[in-house]
């Protein structure tokens, strides 16, 4: 048999009980509805809180890796735009290579076709110097990229070790000035300096050796070049920019232009070289284009693993609006429930009265 009582209301603290739970889980669904999270403290889940931190770690890294290959497909479009320019220009160097080795050109023609090109190979020169991607030189050769020979490491993936980068050759950051393209490690080119040692199908290029040396070169077939009459070229002829500091013939435009543009000879086998530097140009443009598609497809492959994450840390710490909003209106009316009651139970003892 219940007893009545006035010092202890049993009843009334059961629905005290009762409506500090119902606010509570209000509360709750309140907040998980509005900062749309399941997980707001460690509390809510400690393992699903350890778990998310991490994944939320990888989110934010491949929001970077996917920064840096976009970077890196910005500096490759640099330097591909610049060797396109600098292939045009070489292109119509060896035009007008081809025009003087006709034989059909007198001296004043030689000499204007001499001056086109000293300008062309100038400017591709001064195109080289200038052309830059966030403070590094891409394509003068002075880039620690293109001096160490290690190139430029795009980091794509949010861990360390080799498998996380792409590794821009250095050959893509060389000097593509014209007195590097013609000095150049490409397998087909030995340099102007040693011009008289390069060997084609049938003959040595004996007409450069003879232009540069002063002294008459023989070919096997009687043939015979003589520019003795000249002025030999030599290192110390050279002072383009009126310093007193000579360059030598091979870092030279100027000389190399003289010894090139003499006659149809000279020319002709100048063309040689120039196919060399085209060839040096294009492979260059090719790999960019290979490193182009590699860097994009890891752009997308970036976006697929970001998504899978996400989409895994969105089922650990995201809300189900559906279920905190069936959780919230639970509670409000338990709440409402518990604060009558409350009400009811506070007022049982005064029954007591009844009795005296």
């Amino acid at each position: 048999m219940a007893s009545i009582t006035i010092n202890t209301n049993l009843a009334s603290l059961t629905a005290q009980r009762n409506l500090s739970r119902a606010t509570s889980g209000m509360n709750k669904a309140m907040e998980r509805l509005s900062t749309g999270y399941r997980i707001n403290s460690g509390a809510d889940d400690a393992a699903g809180s350890a778990v998310s931190t991490l994944m939320e770690a990888q989110i934010s890294g491949y929001d970077v890796a996917e920064s840096n290959a976009t970077m890196g497909m910005s500096l490759l479009d640099t330097a591909e735009g610049v060797l396109d320019i600098v292939g045009s220009y070489l292109q119509r160097v060896r035009d007008l290579t081809e025009q003087a080795a006709n034989g059909t050109y007198g001296t004043s023609s030689m000499q204007a076709i001499k001056t086109e090109v000293q300008q062309r190979m100038l400017e591709i020169n001064r195109l080289c110097s200038v052309i830059d991607f966030n403070g590094i030189q891409l394509l003068d050769g002075t880039s620690p990229a293109a001096k160490t020979g290690n190139g430029i490491n795009l980091q794509v993936s949010n861990n360390a070790g080799k498998p996380n980068i792409i590794n821009l050759d250095a050959s893509i950051f060389e000097s593509a000035k014209c007195t590097a393209l013609f000095v150049s490690s490409n397998e087909h080119s030995t340099g102007i300096s040693e011009w008289y040692t390069r060997t084609s199908a049938d003959e040595s290029t004996l007409a450069l050796k003879a232009r540069i040396t002063g002294d008459p070169q023989e070919l096997p077939n009687g043939k015979k070049y003589d520019y003795s009459d000249l002025e030999a070229i030599d290192d110390k002829q050279y002072d383009p920019e009126g310093t007193g500091t000579k360059q030598k013939i091979n870092y030279c435009i100027t000389a190399i232009c003289d010894a090139v543009y003499t006659d149809d000879n000279t020319a002709r086998e100048f063309l040689y070289f120039i196919d060399d530097a085209i060839e040096n140009v294009s492979d260059r443009r090719a790999l960019i284009g290979a490193y182009m598609n590699r860097v994009e497809s890891a752009v997308d492959a970036i976006g697929v693993q970001k998504e899978n994450i996400v989409s895994a840390n969105s089922s650990i710490k995201d809300a189900d609006v559906a279920t905190e909003s069936s959780n919230y209106i639970k509670a409000q009316i338990l709440q409402q429930a518990s604060a009558t009651l409350l009400a009811t139970a506070n007022q049982t003892p005064s029954i007591a009265l009844n009795l005296l």
